[in-house]
């Protein structure tokens, strides 16, 4: 069955743009975890307006289902996930101007600090993954790393400017998932999903969590938490069932 994940960057940047504490992702994410939600995402970046160091300490005390810790290769980010010691590390790039935007990792760049790094991890019991574009030269690349999941950015389907765009990203990511999982990793997905691109990816074999995010708050602020996540976990279902 797959997994509803949510990723709580963008409330923490609404704190930040508002000054107002209200807007706390701690708080919404185990609001959304008592709502159903089966597990939460978020990042790292170092920047005083996203996610920050007590943010995370806080949800990995509080949390009751699954923390995946977004983080960018550096030893700063590696102090504070080995400190914490969240359910997985997925490696990602951070936009240097822009901390809200979280980029594919390519591990052809980046394959001796990600070797050298994730024994650490994983003898703390800390999944590791990968942010990646599902292209075939990239999942070369993984298959040579130790990583225990990837993490695929299917932006492009989800911002595909027509239906021909679409299938051919949605044919990328079923491949990637495909052939990730023969390698006996697992996989998951992330990149501007909102609720009509739901039921394609829960028929997806081999993929895990599907990582709501900002789409997901905008309903929420609008119609509530608690229906926003029902509505979601029921398409996940329906489609799966189907």
């Amino acid at each position: 069955m797959k997994r509803l994940n949510l990723m709580l960057d963008d409330i923490a940047f609404i704190r930040s743009g508002l000054g107002d504490n209200q807007f706390d992702p701690v708080r919404f994410g185990i609001q959304a975890e008592t709502a159903g939600v089966n597990g939460f995402t978020c990042t790292y970046s170092g920047s005083p307006k996203g996610i920050t160091e007590r943010d995370i300490k806080l949800l990995k005390d509080l949390k009751q289902t699954f923390f995946n810790l977004h983080i960018p290769v550096n030893s700063d980010a590696m102090r504070i996930a080995l400190s914490i010691i969240p359910d997985m590390v997925t490696f990602v790039e951070i936009q240097s101007n822009n901390p809200r935007k979280i980029l594919p990792l390519d591990p052809n760049l980046n394959q001796s600090e990600i070797e050298q790094i994730v024994p650490d991890l994983q003898a703390n019991n800390i999944s590791v993954s990968i942010l990646i574009k599902p292209e075939i030269d990239i999942l070369k690349a993984i298959s040579k790393l130790s990583v225990d999941y990837i993490e695929i950015d299917v932006s492009e389907y989800t911002e595909a400017p027509d239906i021909n765009e679409e299938l051919v990203a949605l044919d990328k990511i079923k491949s990637a998932s495909l052939a990730v999982s023969k390698w006996g990793m697992g996989v998951n997905c992330i990149g501007n999903i909102g609720f009509n691109h739901i039921p394609v990816l829960a028929q997806t074999h081999n993929l895990e969590d599907i990582t709501l995010g900002s789409q997901f708050i905008h309903r929420a602020l609008l119609v509530g938490l608690e229906k926003t996540v029902i509505e979601a976990v029921q398409l996940m279902r329906y489609r799966e069932i189907e």
